[in-house]
């Protein structure tokens, strides 16, 4: 069983655009989930979670891309995450990957799959 929760229009989902999404409290701590497109056009979700130190990987200053927008970016640490599968290419935590959650799309609707 898993948990379901709107993320956005699919349609509205910019090529360059990454969806901060709210998920339930583990120890009273905030945590969310990142959305965007990989290079491919497909939506994908991770974990906004850096593997080197359990931080956010924009720090709280929201901005989640290299300046060019090829990489996900840990502004802590400087790790260099590929959009496509999450894994650190350049950092601390290289061939680590961020955690991911499964998309479903209905109706032009995406919803986070949270398992529980």
């Amino acid at each position: 069983m898993s948990t379901r929760i709107r993320v956005c229009p699919e349609s509205e989902l910019g090529p360059s655009e990454v969806r901060a999404v709210e998920l339930p409290r583990i120890d009273k701590r905030p945590r969310e989930a990142l959305v965007l497109r990989g290079d491919d056009g497909v939506p994908r979700c991770y974990l906004n979670r850096c593997r080197h130190l359990p931080v956010p990987i924009d720090g709280g200053s929201k901005q989640y891309l290299t300046r060019g927008g090829e990489y996900l970016l840990c502004g802590t640490h400087g790790a260099l995450y590929r959009k496509n599968d999450g894994v650190c290419v350049a950092g601390p935590c290289l061939e680590l990957a961020l955690e991911t959650f499964e998309l479903v799309e209905e109706e032009d609707v995406l919803y986070l799959l949270l398992p529980e």
